[in-house]
Order: C-alpha cells, then sequence, then structure tokens
C-alpha cells in the first residue's frame, strides 16, 4: 500500500484546493519506459496504457511529490506558464486518476 492518505474521488481543480495534493503511483501496476514514454500494464485486467511525453513526466514524478512542485518543474522545462501548467496537470492526473493508474493523496506519510 502507498504511504499517502487518499481521497481518490476528489477532482484536483475543485475550490480552493489547488496543486496541495501529492501524487503517487498504483503500485499494482507494471510499468517501463520506452523511448521516452511510458508503458504502463494493469495486471488486473491486462489493460495496456501509453502516456505521452508530459504525461511521463508527470508518472516519473508521481513518489510523493507535491502537484505544485511538479507544476513547477513542467513550467519550467517545457518553458510554459506556471498557471498552464497547473491547468495542464490538473486534467492530466484527474484522467490518470480516473484508471486508477495514480493516486492524489492529501498528505504523505513517513
Amino acid at each position: 500500500m502507498p504511504p499517502a492518505a487518499f481521497s481518490p474521488a476528489r477532482r484536483i481543480l475543485e475550490g480552493d484546493r489547488g496543486m496541495k495534493g501529492y501524487i503517487v503511483r498504483n503500485p499494482k501496476l507494471a510499468w517501463r519506459e520506452v523511448d521516452g514514454e511510458m508503458v504502463i500494464i494493469s495486471p488486473e485486467d491486462s489493460q495496456v496504457h501509453e502516456l505521452n511525453e508530459t504525461a511521463s513526466l508527470i508518472w516519473k514524478h508521481a513518489d510523493g511529490r507535491s502537484l505544485e512542485e511538479i507544476a513547477e518543474r513542467i513550467s519550467t522545462e517545457y518553458e510554459v506558464s506556471l498557471e498552464a501548467a497547473r491547468a495542464d496537470i490538473g486534467e492530466l492526473v484527474t484522467a490518470l486518476e480516473q484508471k486508477q493508474l495514480v493516486f492524489v493523496a492529501t498528505e504523505v506519510k513517513g
């Protein structure tokens, strides 16, 4: 079980929560990087998920880091505004959460 307190149904950009959550990968998944992009396999249903470059960057950093920290990284790396990075991360993480590839925690334990 990941070291976090989960709230899987919540949306990232709701209310005043903003980028205050922490993102962690679902530990039940197998994954590998192929040509700079992530390929994720869900052993429970044998589904394969291929992530684009930006989603792969988020996946790589989904180790308990804050969403704000990842937004800052994407803003710098892709030379986009922090607001644009936050919006993109919000959409991507919501999609990843709906597929149960990641979880967003309100706090990180340990």
